[in-house]
């Protein structure tokens, strides 16, 4: 699902490391921690070219390999470890090896000696030394790398032995924004190890590497489509990027004109929206119907009826939610929001340079070891793939499982809605468009401006504050959008606590953040169910000093935890501490505050009742038996 938009991406320069991940191809290498070479694969994740497979003769060139690549436009570089050039051949012909990747003059006796003694020297002679041999590479593309070469090292200047230095002790270089790929919206700083651990979403980024077409061909085929079905697409309106002149900038609908309130900027024949095959299915947990049909589709490709969507689908939507994490970014995720009872912050301590003991131990008087108080919300973080293999009896396969995991994230309960699924989320002064019953299978799926729209802004609506959103305007916060979409909303932010009995919506003070950029201090506009009691309060500042001995403790970027899910982790973790702290503040009364209104209490009752039911229920089932 299109995320919300967010600040304009800096690019990567020389300084910062590009992350070269283990590929998914088998390695005849039986320690592959240990091999010394193998093949360099070059992606390119819009499929514009074709992906390169190059020999790499030292692990170590890999870099230099990448930085070669990126300015070639390649965004996703593989690393197999494999025993010898020609075996890999002889396993694998269909990838044909186009080059090798070498230190110049490779083959001799002196220039072994060479080569070993230039693994000293420090990265400028590592750029000097690295020569692209074979038949696909013209005397063009050799010149054109020597002279970037040139450029580089005059840009990189005295400071290359910092930079050296940096890189063989580990020094974290400073994050990039590269917008492009399905590996992530972010540089990597360091590469995963495992591929067993890799998650759906680069998993899927490897099984759909075809040719794909850009995300502007996919709109055009797309608004084709709706009005070859009769459906209306408003004319101020357009699918662009923020920047139409940065092919890497955040893709999504926007406003090229004024349209005035109430008008009608979108409709959607019942035609294109793709559903369940079942007359009434159920919506109260995964709909498996809905993703069986969806996974039919995706494999017809072309000839499915849907084939425009299955297309934009495959091409340009990886699986958003954090069930699509990796290994290693779940256990991230689950030490900060559900640290265990028994659980010692002060040893699990990742800071560097070590802590002396005496330090530690005057931590552990500050802090002592603090009990789980409450598991941090979301709950059931990664329970949608589960639920596809246990509900849906579905299968490990990933083209099944990424199906399963869009229709959670981009469904009405049962219906997958093209084009209408391309508006980004966003409330409170984001929030520009209402639109009519979703579930009405007689009306076709309209949507209508709900304030006046100016031009340049982008079109918003609501995932859980909307027409068709039922108990969501209640019961449904932030969490519950990252949990399902897989990212943290812009300010205005909700926390739901309904086993306490409060909840609070968040805004921000535009003041402070820079004219309402979603990212300023944040303060409480509304209680929901119940004004915290003095008791949730202490709960509220327990749970408070949790996240935040956490933050210390555990959040420490690692090797195999993917970017995208770093930046996600750390984007959250702020909102959960921003919102703790404003929801204290708030209940802190100081004479003339404004009063806040408090709103849910029938919401809570009906949930209560829910509850009180389904035990019931339970109880009722176990005397039968």
């Amino acid at each position: 699902t299109a995320a919300p938009s967010s600040p304009e991406p800096e690019q990567p320069t020389m300084e910062q490391a590009i992350s070269i991940r283990r590929s998914t191809y088998k390695s005849d290498v039986k320690s592959e921690d240990n091999a010394a070479h193998g093949v360099f694969h070059a992606i390119d994740s819009t499929s514009k070219q074709q992906t390169l497979h190059a020999w790499l003769q030292y692990k170590e060139l890999g870099q230099m390999a990448a930085n070669h690549f990126q300015t070639k436009n390649y965004d996703t570089f593989l690393f197999t470890p494999y025993s010898s050039r020609e075996n890999w051949t002889k396993a694998n012909p269909e990838l044909r090896i186009f080059a090798d990747i070498k230190r110049k003059g490779e083959g001799s006796k002196s220039a072994t000696k060479n080569a070993t003694a230039n693994k000293s020297k420090g990265v400028l002679d590592d750029i000097f030394d690295t020569i692209f041999t074979g038949s696909y590479l013209s005397i063009t593309i050799k010149l054109l790398l020597f002279a970037s070469t040139l450029v580089a090292s005059a840009m990189v200047g005295s400071h290359i032995g910092v930079k050296y230095k940096s890189v063989r002790t580990g020094v974290v270089p400073k994050k990039a924004y590269t917008g492009k790929g399905w590996l992530g919206q972010y540089q990597q700083q360091c590469a995963a190890t495992d591929k067993n651990e890799l998650g759906l979403r680069e998993k899927t980024a490897l099984l759909f590497g075809g040719n794909k077409k850009s995300d502007e061909e996919h709109a055009e085929a797309l608004i084709s489509w709706l009005k070859e079905e009769g459906g209306y697409f408003h004319p101020n309106l357009e699918m662009r990027r923020v920047d139409p002149s940065d092919p890497t900038s955040f893709f999504g609908m926007f406003v090229n004109d004024f349209i005035p309130k109430g008008d009608l900027i979108l409709r959607v024949p019942r035609s294109m929206v793709l559903d369940s095959t079942e007359e009434n299915p159920d919506k109260d947990v995964m709909t498996c119907s809905t993703v069986r049909n969806l996974i039919d589709q995706l494999k017809l490709k072309d000839d499915s009826k849907y084939a425009p969507y299955v297309n934009y689908l495959l091409d340009t939507q990886p699986p958003g939610c954090i069930s699509a994490w990796s290994k290693a970014g779940k256990d991230l995720f689950t030490r900060i929001t559900t640290p265990s009872d028994s659980f010692s912050w002060v040893d699990k301590l990742k800071l560097k340079p070590k802590w002396s003991e005496a330090g530690k131990k005057f931590l552990s008087d500050v802090t002592g070891k603090p009990r789980k108080i409450i598991d941090l919300k979301p709950v059931g973080q990664f329970a949608w793939i589960d639920e596809w293999h246990d509900s849906c009896d579905g299968s490990s396969d990933p083209l099944e499982e990424y199906a399963a995991l869009i229709v959670i994230q981009r469904s009405w309960d049962d219906k997958l809605i093209p084009v209408f699924d391309t508006m980004s989320h966003g409330n409170g002064h984001w929030l520009n468009t209402a639109h009519n019953d979703v579930h009405d299978t007689n009306i076709d799926v309209e949507v209508t401006a709900s304030r006046d729209i100016k031009a340049n802004e982008q079109i918003h609506t609501s995932y859980n504050r909307c027409e068709s959103c039922g108990n969501r305007n209640f019961e449904y916060g932030t969490d519950d959008i990252l949990r399902e979409y897989g990212f943290v909303e812009q300010m205005p932010q909700s926390f739901y606590w309904p086993d306490m009995g409060i909840g609070y919506r968040l805004d921000e003070n535009s003041k402070e953040s820079g004219k309402g950029k979603g990212y300023g201090k944040a303060f409480v506009t509304e209680w929901v169910y119940n004004e915290p009691s003095s008791k949730d309060v202490k709960v509220m500042k327990m749970m408070l000093e949790q996240i935040q001995i956490a933050k210390v403790t555990q959040l420490s970027k690692q090797c195999n935890v993917d970017d995208f899910e770093w930046e996600t982790i750390n984007n959250y973790v702020k909102a959960l501490e921003d919102g703790l702290k404003a929801a204290v503040r708030a209940s802190q009364k100081n004479e003339g505050d404004k009063e806040i209104e408090i709103i849910g209490q029938e919401e809570l009752q009906e949930w209560l009742r829910e509850q009180e039911e389904s035990e019931d229920s339970s109880d009722d089932s176990g005397d039968e038996l």
